[in-house]
């Protein structure tokens, strides 16, 4: 009896541990309907950090107001995956960037996909771009 009791009290504890990794955010605080687009940003930082990836922008609006975009990836990890890696965006970049806004209205969101100036397009881990998958996912290096 004690070592069934034991038992189940070692299990517990190692459920209430293991429990939190289970957890993590979504994307509820992004409007998610239509990316907004960012034609002609100038990329300022590419953060290649864990566990998500962030670009900076630059992006000036049709009134000629510059603002400041920040933009949350998928995993590093994931990133690497699809080609990605941190050199795929470097300061200066000139690009169109796809990003789902935070509904707070904020100049942030939910990365998309990007298109760059050769023509290339690349996606997000998860969210994959609004074409099905159906466009070029070429390696940039």
């Amino acid at each position: 009896m004690r070592t069934r009791i034991l038992m189940v009290l070692v299990f517990a504890g190692l459920a209430t541990v293991g429990s939190p990794t289970f957890a993590h955010h979504g994307n509820a605080a992004f409007e998610v309907g239509t990316p907004t687009v960012l034609k002609n940003a100038v990329v300022t930082e590419f953060v290649w950090i864990n566990p998500h990836p962030l670009i900076k922008a630059d992006y000036k609006n049709e009134k000629g107001e510059v603002q400041h975009w920040i933009m949350e990836m998928g995993s590093t990890v994931s990133a690497q995956l699809i080609g990605w890696s941190r050199t795929t965006l470097a300061p200066g970049d000139v690009v169109t960037l796809y990003v789902w806004k935070a509904k707070t209205g904020a100049f942030a969101g939910r990365f998309n996909k990007v298109d760059f100036s050769d023509g290339t397009t690349m996606r997000d881990t998860q969210t994959g771009g609004d074409d099905g998958g159906r466009a070029d996912t070429g390696v940039r290096q």
